[in-house]
């Protein structure tokens, strides 16, 4: 905070100053001195506000980049969630295999009782 009040002053003394020089009256001496001021404050003027257009630039490209990621992080949590919901999908999976094993394996004892009472049958 102390660092911008500071920077405010001294761009206003240098406003005022710029000002006192162009209220002097134009002789040969003073309007040289008082264009060569002005020159010098646009010039000034126009470096900061360089500068303050590559900050611009600086921090709308970060932000771009912060953009990027942050959607890059709620894509991870969503994946996260289907994970949780595929993993639970694939649970209820393997228990539907283990009880069609089951069923299949009781399936073919049946099937070979069957078969061998089918064969004792024909044979008597």
């Amino acid at each position: 905070m102390y660092r911008s009040s500071y920077l405010h002053a001294i761009h206003k003394e240098k406003y005022e100053q710029s000002d006192a020089y162009e209220e002097l009256p134009e002789s040969p001496e003073f309007g040289g001195l008082a264009q060569a001021q002005g020159l010098e404050n646009l010039q000034e003027l126009s470096q900061q506000f360089s500068n303050y257009i590559n900050r611009a630039r600086v921090l709308e490209q970060r932000n771009a980049i912060f953009r990027k990621q942050l959607e890059t992080f709620q894509r991870m949590d969503e994946l996260a969630g289907l994970e949780e919901a595929f993993a639970a999908q694939i649970d209820l999976n393997h228990q539907r295999v283990r009880d069609l094993s089951t069923n299949r394996s009781k399936l073919e004892r049946e099937k070979k009782d069957a078969q061998r009472m089918l064969d004792e049958y024909c044979n008597k």
